[in-house]
């Protein structure tokens, strides 16, 4: 079960919205859950045309399929879920570029919006894990817990475009992930790509499943497709 989901039926993070065979649950995706009735699909309809949608059942799979056939429809990757990794050695990244743990000024700063689902530095500091990469003066690349929830978190990583293909992300990663080891935390990955993919088999994770994310056009005539998504790894 993902993450955020699970994070989300604690009423930790996200929203859910109960019927009677179903449930509806915001959570950064909007996890669709039991058997589609009418009231949760015109709750989809009317709330969440331009989110991802992640189907939890066949039923709901099929729905969307049926009732929206112009979906975009992308795949992600979900890894299993790993306390320990392979440590990557030999990382160089270009000269000009620092590694660092995410620090309170750093933190501050939320840099691809890292750190926003933490109340303040001392919770992310107990329960977070991150790290950085400085250039000129800024945050260009991080990798950091997304959520935690038990002693877990979800991974998030970002590098800013014009400093992509120079391995910051796997070297914010490797830190990040020795951090999470020591720690004994558990991390979970969400790979919105084969690239993503690759770099998180590349410390050890293992495929869990392959699953569907579907965009909704904004409107029933409208035959646009929505862009992917951007969330994650």
């Amino acid at each position: 079960m993902p993450l955020l989901y699970r994070a989300a039926l604690q009423g930790a993070f996200g929203k859910r919205e109960e019927y009677n065979r179903s449930s509806v649950t915001d959570a950064l995706f909007v996890y669709l859950d039991g058997e589609p009735e009418p009231e949760s699909i015109a709750r989809v309809d009317s709330g969440f045309r331009v989110r991802p949608l992640v189907c939890l059942t066949n039923a709901w799979e099929k729905e969307i399929r049926a009732r929206y056939p112009d979906a975009a429809i992308y795949r992600r990757t979900r890894m299993k879920p790993a306390c320990r990794f392979i440590m990557l050695e030999n990382i160089d990244i270009p000269e000009g570029y620092r590694l660092a743990d995410l620090d309170e000024a750093g933190f501050e700063q939320h840099p691809f919006s890292h750190g926003m689902n933490y109340s303040c530095w001392d919770a992310f500091r107990a329960e977070g894990s991150g790290a950085v990469i400085c250039h000129g003066g800024e945050i260009v690349a991080a990798a950091s817990s997304f959520l935690s929830l038990n002693g877990e978190v979800e991974m998030d990583i970002s590098t800013k475009e014009a400093h992509r293909g120079k391995k910051l992300a796997t070297a914010c990663a490797a830190r990040m992930l020795l951090d999470c080891m020591g720690r004994g935390m558990t991390v979970h990955w969400d790979a919105q790509n084969d690239v993503s993919r690759h770099l998180a088999e590349k410390f050890g994770f293992e495929i869990e499943k392959v699953y569907s994310v579907y965009w909704l056009p904004q409107s029933l005539p409208d035959k646009t497709k929505q862009s992917g998504t951007g969330f994650f790894s």
